[in-house]
């Protein structure tokens, strides 16, 4: 059993964190005073727990105490937040989280910058004082300062340099001596670094400070935070020249370590989410005038993923993911692309995010050789696979002038590559887009208007053939819902109801319909023959297989008093049709329904999978053929003698209905010549704008009457 394993939960964090920071560096501290001190600390950030303006309080006194006790080497810095990473995390949000670990580094880097100020200060005035005292004294001071050292003429030569310094220069301290400052000027040194020197030199200010680096004999660099102070002679002009050097070489390595982090991706290097962002934003920003230049973001990623996963375990997807990583690279970063890693098996490819050509053209042929190289085959657990990807790509300003347009517009276009076969490409199409946020748009609104009552219901005769002209008997009447969109105006099933479906709302909405038309159908007066007039509702798939619906049905009927002969329900071929898994039960809920005395008609017939076997088994009372055989039962006007005709298909299903002992009912009727052939093939009953447009439920008493009927054409 270890130390930890002994200790109390309470306990721990102050253990391991006194533990990381000896690791770390070398305070002079005994265990029982390193123990106290990490314990103070962790009472700090149990405080982080009250939310993230807490959090960052507790941080930023952390990182202040780590430098009040000397842990100044950044490595402390980088234990503390491992510990309260591993100690923490689970019980903080990711915000909160955030905040503790911002205010640690902040709290941090300014108590660090004040320390190292005081420090600059202190050996300025105490070489000030030596140098006009004692030349002993100045030179006790040179040996034991832990901080560079330098002092130039008021030409701009060095008179004294100290070890310190000597080594961050890569010289020695007797060569030192005579340089010109100016020499140790580098092409890539800030030129506001110079500008200052040259005042400080001139007299025309009194201090300066900046950041620079060295660059050794055997090509180390050296980073280095310098302040400098001017000494004036009895004339006015500057006598000497005082600078302060701290080598920040580990702090900075370290800060580019975390920066690097922060910005890239652990498992494959390459740049992350974040990283990418800033790059497109900075795009963005620069080609965003007048004309602005294009930009191109492709989002890929591979087809099945989790199916590697699965079978063959999270290290082989790893390993898949670092070999798609480096052929992403290998294509595209040497056109001066930006490849970023978004999370998961997803990757972004940042068209001109490195200095490339992002015009159209080089988009889609970028996508191709991205897809064929992704196609390679590679070897995983001993095994040869073969991998894919599916590639969305979106251009500004076609695709929006905000970078979180385009990452959408990119994102949308994935799913549309994916949707449409996977391993492809596809482009982000405006005109498309704009449908798809418009059904979206409907989609979300569907509930609320079930809710609000813009929905109704209005009916359309289904009317016997075998009498003359328009004035039919009508038989049934079919429910047909309508959206009242209080913005968009009147709304047909075709724009609602497939997005129902899609949704999941089509089990609320049909239960309304079905209420709806139940309740209203049972007022309705018999025909003029005495003959009762039924409804017909249209049923969904997700409708069917619902294992509560025949309970919908029951509570239905029971709701309104309506016969259950005189409801019939409108099922398509799909629905039944399917003997796999979800048939089965399909057509027992039928049958049960059939015991009610509910009539089935399979609508749209010869559309879907028409197995005929499968029919056989049906409790249906008619079929209903799509209006699209209807259209095509007569030739054409102006159409040559040997015009396809679907007459002998027309032919076929009413017999086929008949000797099942099923009506046949034809939708889509808009002539009276194509009445008249139905007629004459056989068919029972019609339904179409040649009888009637739907009407409202108001008017359904009036048409079963025998009243003209509100024509279509």
């Amino acid at each position: 059993m270890s130390p930890a394993d002994d200790e109390r939960p309470g306990e721990q964090l102050p253990a391991a964190w006194a533990r990381a920071l000896a690791r770390a560096s070398s305070v002079p501290m005994t265990p029982g005073q390193a123990r106290s001190f990490a314990g103070t600390l962790a009472d700090w950030a149990a405080d982080a727990h009250e939310g993230p303006e807490a959090a960052r309080k507790a941080g930023l006194a952390i990182g202040t105490a780590l430098i009040d006790t000397h842990h100044t080497h950044p490595e402390s810095l980088a234990a503390s937040i491992t510990i309260l990473a591993e100690h923490l995390r689970p019980a903080l949000d990711r915000t909160t989280a955030a905040a503790l670990y911002a205010g640690l580094a902040t709290g941090y880097a300014e108590a660090l910058r004040e320390r190292t100020r005081g420090e600059q200060e202190a050996i300025r005035n105490a070489v000030l004082s030596a140098h006009r005292t004692s030349e002993a004294r100045f030179r006790a001071v040179f040996r034991s300062a832990p901080l560079g050292i330098g002092i130039a003429d008021g030409e701009g030569y060095l008179l004294e340099v100290n070890e310190p310094l000597a080594r961050m220069i890569g010289r020695d301290t007797r060569s030192a001596r005579g340089l010109e400052v100016r020499s140790l000027e580098l092409p890539t040194d800030p030129p506001e670094y110079w500008e200052q020197y040259e005042a400080l030199l001139a007299g025309r200010r009194r201090q300066m400070s900046g950041e620079k680096h060295f660059v050794l004999p055997g090509g180390e660099v050296v980073w280095v935070k310098m302040r400098a102070s001017s000494v004036v002679g009895e004339d006015g002009r500057v006598a000497l020249m005082i600078a302060v050097f701290e080598d920040v070489t580990e702090r900075r390595q370290f800060n580019e370590r975390l920066r690097h982090q922060a910005n890239h991706d652990p498992l494959t290097g390459l740049p992350n989410r974040a990283h990418l962002l800033d790059r497109l934003a900075g795009l963005l920003e620069r080609r965003g005038g007048a004309a602005p230049l294009p930009v191109g973001l492709c989002f890929l990623d591979i087809d099945g993923f989790k199916g590697v996963n699965d079978t063959l375990g999270h290290d082989a997807g790893d390993r898949l993911l670092i070999e798609m990583a480096d052929r992403l690279r290998e294509t595209a970063v040497p056109e001066g692309h930006l490849v970023a890693r978004m999370g998961g098996d997803e990757f972004a490819i940042l068209l001109g995010g490195a200095g490339g050509d992002p015009r159209p053209g080089r988009a889609t042929d970028l996508a191709e050789r991205v897809l064929s190289a992704v196609r390679r085959p590679l070897r995983l657990e001993g095994r040869e696979l073969s991998v894919t990807a599916s590639m969305g790509i979106a251009q500004f300003p076609t695709a929006g002038a905000a970078s979180t347009e385009l990452l959408r517009a990119a994102d949308i276009t994935l799913y549309w590559a994916k949707s449409g076969g996977r391993d492809r490409w596809a482009e982000f199409d405006p005109e498309r887009d704009a449908r798809e946020v418009d059904r979206y748009a409907l989609s979300q609104a569907l509930p609320t208007a079930l809710e609000r009552g813009e929905l109704f219901v209005e009916y359309q005769p289904i009317v016997g053939l075998q009498q003359g002209g328009r004035g039919r008997e009508v038989r049934s009447f079919e429910a047909l819902v309508r959206w009242n969109h209080p913005e968009r105006g009147l709304l047909g099933p075709a724009r609602f109801v497939p997005l129902a479906e899609e949704t999941g709302t089509i089990l609320a909405l049909g239960r309304w319909v079905l209420r709806q038309a139940t309740a209203e159908a049972a007022g309705w007066p018999a025909g003029p023959d005495g003959r009762p007039v039924s409804v017909s509702v249209n049923v969904s798939v997700p409708q069917v297989r619902d294992p509560g619906f025949l309970h919908e049905v029951r509570d239905a009927l029971e709701a309104s008093g309506l016969p259950a002969d005189r409801l019939v329900l409108e099922i398509t071929e799909s629905a039944v049709m399917d003997p796999g898994e979800s048939g089965l039960p399909a057509v027992e809920r039928l049958r049960a329904l059939a015991d009610l005395g509910v009539r089935v008609a399979i609508d749209d017939f010869g559309t879907g999978y028409s197995n005929l076997n499968y029919l056989r088994r049906l409790p249906a009372h008619n079929l209903k053929i799509d209006s699209s055989f209807v259209k095509g039962l007569l030739p054409a006007p102006g159409a040559g003698a040997g015009a396809a005709s679907e007459e002998p298909i027309v032919t076929s299903l009413i017999t086929l209905a008949h000797a099942y002992g099923m009506s046949l009912t034809a939708e889509g009727v808009e002539t009276e010549a194509q009445a008249r052939k139905l007629l004459e093939l056989g068919a029972d009953t019609g339904q179409g704008y040649y009888f009637s447009r739907p009407v409202p439920a108001g008017q359904v008493p009036v048409l079963i009457a025998g009243a003209p009927p509100v024509q279509g054409l």
